[in-house]
């Protein structure tokens, strides 16, 4: 069996488990490493004690967010068929995927950022912010959105590596870079000595430099060919029948990734327009729940790179139990967070240090978030695994049930005619995982993935 790590023809539990958790240890600590850069951000802006400064960071956040999740289809695309090719032992056209990935990286890179900075003001408008809001959350998107035209080549190198097998360069990179950004956010928002205070501004600055690093970084690392890196770069140029293939997978992965932001720019919308109180309430328990993620993306990326190489060597009965296996244990995991959330939701607010306005919506929001932690963890694994099979169809019917059904008509319905507020909101999004956890897992176990192989 050619994959990246050593399985015996049929492998016991515990050899599962070894291969389960050398992949998700790794990403589980470079998410939590991310996680802890949101959730500093929003712990220090949280303790200017300024709605309008909590609001400014929390959408141009969530813009950016979008652009990269948008992009993230690219990422998808290459990580499976890096996987597939590396399971396959065709570590050449890995490489020949990966060269083409970079090409589109790049330039889409340059013009997100370009017309980001450009369109920010009135983008940022159409999402409802307004005065000092407004001001600082132009800075912060502009700042922040210029830097992906090295960011994106950057989180696609790093899903090449994930699909390979190697989790370990990515934690060690972004790892180092994301204690910077906290350290640089610590002293550019408060100031220190000779650095004066800079507020949401040195957020924005702590999020550039931080980000920009390490996407220098692994870009050099892997042109130069050192370390642990199985990527040599000899040229970016466009090769059509790779860069067909290469975006033909990506689409459906983008068309579901356009559909859920859309649905959430929306989402937002409606959040925002529930006042800066609720906008700045909902951003703190994001923040808190996005502690849960960590384990969650985690587990995910080990169950896109078991299955993806699992059906390059054409083992399609290990691929669907090893995913089965990372399921269950990722259930576990994310269902105990679940029980935290449900049991201390109010009181983990606290240390937001926000207005007691916030913070009492906040905790409701938390509380709520619980609720939805089994149907993430099924969504992230089992969504996962199909995309990294090569089935990246299944993940977009599922998000077009989910956003449509849960994300904007219960939504709406509950926080408006209803007047539940941002508890209608949360309550709306938790059915919107559990459905879309629902659809992913019928498709799974249905087998749709296996002609992929």
């Amino acid at each position: 069996m050619r994959t990246s790590f050593t399985l015996s023809a049929n492998p016991t539990r515990k050899e599962l488990d070894r291969v389960i958790f050398s992949l998700t240890g790794p990403a589980v600590v470079e998410n939590l490493l991310m996680t802890l850069v949101s959730f500093t951000d929003t712990i220090m802006v949280g303790w200017l004690r300024s709605s309008a400064a909590l609001a400014a960071v929390a959408m141009g956040g969530f813009l950016n967010l979008i652009l990269t999740q948008l992009f993230a289809a690219l990422v998808v695309a290459g990580t499976s068929l890096v996987a597939r090719s590396w399971g396959a032992g065709e570590f050449s056209r890995a490489r020949s995927y990966l060269g083409q990935a970079l090409f589109l990286a790049f330039t889409i890179g340059f013009l997100v950022a370009v017309s980001g900075y450009f369109l920010s003001f009135p983008v940022l408008i159409l999402m409802g912010l307004q005065g000092e809001a407004l001001e600082k959350g132009v800075f912060y998107f502009r700042l922040i959105v210029l830097v992906n035209f090295l960011a994106f080549p950057a989180q696609t190198l790093f899903g090449a590596l994930r699909g390979s097998g190697d989790t370990r360069t990515p934690m060690l990179i972004n790892g180092f870079a994301n204690i910077l950004h906290i350290i640089l956010a610590f002293l550019l928002i408060y100031g220190w000595g000779v650095v004066p205070a800079m507020g949401v501004a040195g957020a924005a600055w702590a999020t550039a430099i931080a980000t920009g690093l390490s996407s220098l970084i692994v870009i050099f690392l892997v042109y130069l060919g050192k370390g642990e890196f199985y990527f040599q770069l000899v040229g970016l140029k466009p090769e059509k029948p790779l860069l067909k293939e290469l975006t033909r997978l990506a689409s459906p992965a983008f068309w579901e990734a356009l559909i859920f932001r859309g649905a959430q720019v929306v989402f937002m919308r409606f959040v925002s327009a529930l006042g800066e109180v609720a906008l700045a309430a909902h951003q703190v328990a994001l923040s808190i729940e996005s502690l849960s993620y960590m384990p969650g993306w985690g587990f995910a990326a080990a169950s896109t790179t078991l299955a993806g190489q699992f059906v390059g060597a054409r083992r399609p009965e290990l691929a669907e139990r090893s995913v089965m296996r990372t399921l269950k244990i990722g259930l576990t995991i994310l269902s105990s967070f679940g029980l935290v959330f449900l049991a201390f939701g109010d009181k983990i607010a606290l240390l937001f240090g926000g207005t007691p306005q916030v913070l009492a919506q906040a905790g409701i929001a938390i509380r709520l978030g619980g609720l939805e932690q089994p149907g993430l963890a099924v969504l992230m694994i089992v969504a996962g695994a199909l995309r990294g099979a090569g089935d990246t169809k299944s993940p977009m019917i599922a998000t077009f049930f989910g956003v449509f059904i849960g994300r904007l008509l219960l939504v709406y319905l509950l926080a408006f005619p209803l007047g539940l507020g941002l508890a209608g909101v949360w309550l709306a999004t938790i059915f919107d995982w559990s459905l879309r956890a629902g659809i992913v897992y019928y498709f799974f176990k249905k087998g749709t993935w296996r002609k992929f192989f």
